[in-house]
């Protein structure tokens, strides 16, 4: 996603390539595309996504198809960055870090939250812009399971694109007016998927815990 503030006139040149992609080779451009977004190249994935759903509310494409066409692309994207982590490692961040965008305090801090989240910051990382852009490397880095790292990216990805792409399909003909919207308060919109995923995850924790039997516990 592009940084909160710039609207759709900054991106206006880049959008109407992106419509004819899609528009011309359908799903595989739409997994290119959201593939390049997730290796932090400047494609806007809310516009990716919601001209996609836009296409689905004049018929042309499947809301559902859209959405794991758009979490396949997404993966491929992460994925790709999870294997410079992995086998270019710290060498290849400190000398070219800075050429994919890798470089800075913003990387650092994506070091930092995913030696602390570990499984959860791949999968929630997904769920917000600029993080999800970051976590594959340092994932990868820790040399995380592959399997793992694609079904926690595929599963974070889910909403993410669906969240867009409905977007795009109510708002009709003024899908472009919508999209500058979200770009503009992504950040607000996102964590209000990710809240109620995390309080999700902690209160079935916490229930985990409570039925757990102490040690010493007769009735083990």
């Amino acid at each position: 996603m592009l940084p909160v503030g710039r609207g759709m006139a900054f991106i206006e040149p880049g959008a109407y390539l992106i419509e004819e992609i899609i528009a011309t080779i359908g799903y595989p451009g739409l997994a290119l595309l959201m593939a390049l977004d997730a290796t932090i190249m400047p494609v806007p994935s809310a516009v990716v996504l919601g001209f996609a759903g836009h296409l689905s509310y004049e018929g042309r494409l499947n809301i559902i198809a859209v959405t794991l066409v758009g979490a396949v692309g997404s993966t491929a994207g992460s994925f790709l960055m999870y294997g410079l982590g992995r086998w270019g490692g710290r060498p290849f961040l400190d000398r070219f870090g800075r050429l994919f965008g890798l470089g800075g305090p913003r990387m650092r801090s994506a070091e930092e939250w995913f030696a602390k989240y570990g499984d959860r910051a791949v999968l929630f990382s997904q769920l917000v812009p600029i993080a999800r852009d970051l976590i594959p490397f340092p994932a990868g880095m820790a040399r995380m399971s592959a399997g793992r790292f694609v079904l926690l990216s595929l599963l974070g990805s889910l909403p993410f694109c669906l969240v867009l792409a409905v977007v795009g399909m109510a708002s009709g003909p003024s899908w472009e007016a919508a999209v500058d919207l979200v770009d503009s308060y992504d950040v607000v919109i996102f964590m209000a998927v990710l809240l109620p995923l995390t309080a999700y995850w902690y209160l079935r924790r916490r229930s985990r815990g409570a039925v757990r039997p102490r040690s010493g516990d007769p009735n083990r």
